[in-house]
């Protein structure tokens, strides 16, 4: 065995969309790797790439055409990407993990480089990181998504009042129905809007894959759907405050 003390370097990411260019500029990095050990004539290593989508098919592949323009991740919506290369020595692993994930709370994409040497092992990473970098950054938006439901509530809220404050007054409405109109509703309508705020949670993932086809990359889809739903509610609402200022 030989005395060798190992060094491992472990990369945490998210808040990245990860494209196709992105997964391949990944694997370039291994597949130089490959042809470094072929120049010196070392075939001691082994690789293994691997695509699982979300009909619940999966691919693998000791090549990394796996990956190319004609391939699965051109055609499917994809959930998970994982690429493995070590030698038999146990010299050199790169090992990275892509996982389409809404929180990515237990760090489930991340690199993971080791090897005897130091320099390879800081260089390997280094490249890899750079790739990270590169790539589309998500935006942190649940933060500011509170912000928003809680200006949307409030809004409708105000509209509401002003527009049946008098309706309330003036007619002898139904006492159920009158404490129903004057607590229910906003009552409801914050329970609407929570309900709304998980919804518009998910459509901005931690890590989000943005593979195949347009129409199967989902949270891109909904959140056009999103910005349709914000517009069709707060345009009308600021247009009455407005009329009503204007009076």
């Amino acid at each position: 065995m030989k005395n060798v003390i190992r060094e491992k370097r472990r990369l945490t990411f998210g808040y990245k969309r990860i494209t196709p260019l992105t997964i391949r500029a990944f694997s370039n990095i291994i597949e130089s790797e490959i042809q470094d050990l072929k120049s010196q004539n070392i075939d001691n290593y082994y690789v293994m790439y691997s695509v699982d989508a979300t009909d619940n098919t999966s691919f693998e592949s000791q090549s990394n055409e796996i990956f190319s323009e004609s391939q699965v991740i051109e055609n499917r919506a994809v959930r998970k990407i994982g690429m493995h290369f070590y030698t038999l020595d146990n010299s050199k692993n790169i090992e990275i993990q892509i996982i389409h994930s809404v929180q990515n709370e237990n760090s489930e994409n991340f690199i993971l480089v080791s090897g005897d040497y130091s320099n390879w092992v800081n260089g390997v990473l280094t490249r890899l990181s750079e790739i990270i970098a590169l790539a589309e950054n998500q935006p942190k938006i649940k933060d500011k998504t509170g912000y928003v439901m809680l200006f949307i509530c409030v809004l409708f809220n105000v509209v509401y009042f002003k527009f049946f404050y008098n309706f309330f007054v003036e007619n002898n409405t139904n006492e159920f129905l009158g404490i129903f109109l004057i607590a229910g509703v906003p009552i409801l309508s914050l329970i609407l809007l929570n309900k709304l705020f998980a919804y518009f949670d998910n459509l901005w993932p931690s890590v989000e894959l943005q593979t195949g086809p347009n129409y199967l990359q989902k949270p891109k889809e909904n959140r056009r759907k999103a910005y349709i739903i914000i517009f069709s509610i707060i345009t009308p609402l600021v247009l009455r405050l407005l009329y009503d200022l204007m009076k």
